[in-house]
């Protein structure tokens, strides 16, 4: 990223003072806290278009990401006063877990050395019904990203002859992410089974392509469609944030005609994604779906 001209001493970004600005973060690629910090910082409106008012996880990196990285989901300490806790309880057990209504709880957790951000599939006002449904496309370490590209098709065409509109994400990292946005209104154990229906009829009419246990052996040469991302308590990871990776990859939203150029999941860094930005239009509030029936289900 181009660095500012402003004293680094003093970044204050939403509000929120950036201490240590110049401590690098990506040692390999000169990065550094305060670039995480104006990168976050200029995302914030349409990063908090998905993770605002919804139990996350983080991954924390304050040495940077060839230190030692720890995920959080509780307030534990130091946060900040924007950073919410949230407990509830659900089938007898208790969960804690944190949330953010705005840029400056963002920026509170970001310069507490978070790189990753992860968030659930339901809010807090919905907690018990998810208003999305994701299937993660995992290639096995010999499978092309061409491969991956054709995959995520499939499964569009799949949900579309299912009545489902679906969106496409890369992922910072090897695969890919379908998303469908839901109304919520379904429990969270009736949104994976459908998922679990649906990768399974995938599977069963494509087995030497696909694969839908997470048992690494099974996974060879194929492509997992991990439908465990719509379990209580799972999570994916946000649209515009940062990966703790080698070359500091984002995971960013696609359009569906963008695929087929895209050349890598990680390809994008926050200097692209910066640009993109620029030039987003204003989004659509996303189809309140329903679970139709899977077909070869039941």
């Amino acid at each position: 990223m181009k660095k500012s001209s402003v004293d680094e001493s003093v970044l204050t970004l939403h509000g929120v003072r950036i201490t240590h600005p110049d401590r690098l973060v990506f040692k390999h690629e000169a990065i550094t806290k305060g670039d995480v910090a104006r990168y976050y910082a200029a995302v914030a409106p349409v990063l908090l278009e998905e993770i605002q008012c919804r139990p996350i996880s983080l991954l924390r990196c304050p040495s940077g990401i060839t230190a030692d990285c720890f995920y959080q989901r509780n307030l534990g300490f130091g946060l900040g006063t924007d950073v919410h806790p949230f407990d509830w309880r659900y089938k007898g057990r208790s969960y804690k877990y944190i949330y953010v209504k705005d840029e400056k709880g963002l920026m509170e957790m970001i310069q507490m050395g978070v790189i990753e951000i992860h968030p659930w599939g339901a809010t807090i006002d919905h907690i018990h019904t998810p208003d999305r449904m994701i299937f993660d496309l995992d290639p096995g370490p010999t499978v092309p990203f061409s491969e991956v590209k054709q995959a995520a098709r499939d499964v569009r065409d799949r949900l579309k002859q299912a009545g489902l509109d679906s969106a496409l994400r890369c992922t910072g990292g090897k695969g890919l992410h379908v998303v469908v946005s839901l109304a919520p209104t379904s429990s969270w154990d009736d949104v994976k089974d459908w998922a679990r229906a649906f990768a399974n009829t995938m599977v069963r009419e494509a087995p030497d392509t696909y694969v839908a246990t997470i048992t690494k052996s099974k996974r060879v040469g194929k492509i997992l469609i991990d439908f465990f991302r719509n379990d209580y308590t799972a999570t994916a990871i946000a649209g515009y944030s940062l990966r703790a990776r080698p070359r500091a990859p984002v995971a960013v939203p696609l359009q569906w005609r963008e695929l087929t150029a895209l050349k890598s999941a990680g390809q994008f860094r926050m200097d692209t994604v910066l640009e993109r930005i620029k030039r987003r239009t204003p989004q659509k509030a996303p189809p309140e779906q329903r679970l139709p029936k899977v077909r070869g289900q039941g």
